[in-house]
């Protein structure tokens, strides 16, 4: 099917909430009521669009019974990934492992993050430094983003710092104070 008619004929804001909906849970059956209440459409409204996106061969319905159930077709949903899929972006990733790893008291962004890179200052007390780097490369793998990073001990960043080493932008992406 031609994606530009799938998205003329989908192009309204209650049909992108249910779409995202049935996007963000793709392994999961869903009665048309628990559609309408989940994403706050009303079920006569959630009833015509889902008969569109089966029209479409969007979603899938099945009889159990006396209820529908519905549920996504990923195989023609793909061309809608990118757009309803939540995703984290590299340094989001990186903070979240960095904030689970012991002795890191600080994560600080030095200058601005760029399209395919970004500095980072990882402060802390005997920090496990393969730990980093093999996350820092698994980053690089799976979103070509590149992470140069730096581990610093507290008292000589501290000390870096009143001596103007690191002037310019810096944001705190991680602080366990």
């Amino acid at each position: 099917m031609d994606k530009k008619k799938v998205l003329e004929t989908l192009f309204d804001r209650k049909v992108v909430k249910i779409l995202r909906l049935l996007m963000n849970n793709p392994d999961k059956e869903f009665y048309l009521r628990e559609i309408a209440k989940m994403s706050k459409v009303s079920p006569a409204t959630t009833y015509r669009v889902l008969n569109t996106m089966k029209a479409l061969e969007l979603v899938y319905e099945e009889k159990n019974r006396y209820l529908k159930v519905y549920y996504l077709n990923r195989k023609n949903t793909v061309m809608f990934a990118d757009l309803f899929e939540d995703k984290k972006s590299a340094l989001q990733e990186f903070s979240e492992f960095m904030s689970n790893l012991l002795g890191v008291h600080m994560v600080i962004l030095h200058g601005s993050e760029e399209r395919d890179k970004a500095s980072i200052l990882v402060v802390g007390e005997k920090i496990d430094q393969d730990a980093i780097r093999l996350k820092a490369v698994e980053i690089k793998e799976k979103y070509a983003f590149n992470i140069i990073y730096l581990v610093l001990g507290q008292e000589q960043y501290n000390q870096m710092l009143s001596m103007g080493l690191y002037p310019g932008k810096k944001v705190v992406l991680f602080s366990k104070d």
